[in-house]
């Protein structure tokens, strides 16, 4: 995995953390609203990856539910370390913002 899917990654899972804050859903729910944040699809199976992790870091918990068909289902919710996690990122997002709009600025110079 290259150092871009890696960074690509951690920003997904600081989002998947705000979704989580907003409402427990289930893994299926959290790669739509993704993928159309994204307007793109994500690979196959990268959010059970990214949730795994998350949860081995005890970032979000999972439990296991049934939902109305009586099928069981893992629904994910954040954790108050998942919490601290998330906020903790304000400030690291926002010098991260400003240094990307510029790269951005200077790509679009560079092409033309």
């Amino acid at each position: 995995m290259g150092k871009s899917e890696l960074i690509l990654r951690g920003v997904i899972t600081l989002y998947v953390i705000s979704e989580l804050i907003d409402k427990p859903m289930n893994g299926y729910e959290l790669e739509k609203t993704i993928s159309e944040r994204l307007m793109k699809e994500m690979p196959r199976g990268s959010i059970y990856v990214i949730l795994k992790n998350a949860s081995r870091k005890r970032l979000i918990k999972c439990e296991v539910i049934e939902n109305s068909r009586g099928q069981k289902v893992k629904v994910y919710t954040v954790t108050d370390k998942g919490k601290e996690f998330f906020y903790k990122h304000e400030e690291p997002l926002s010098i991260a913002k400003g240094i990307i709009e510029e790269l951005l600025e200077r790509i679009r110079e560079k092409k033309d």
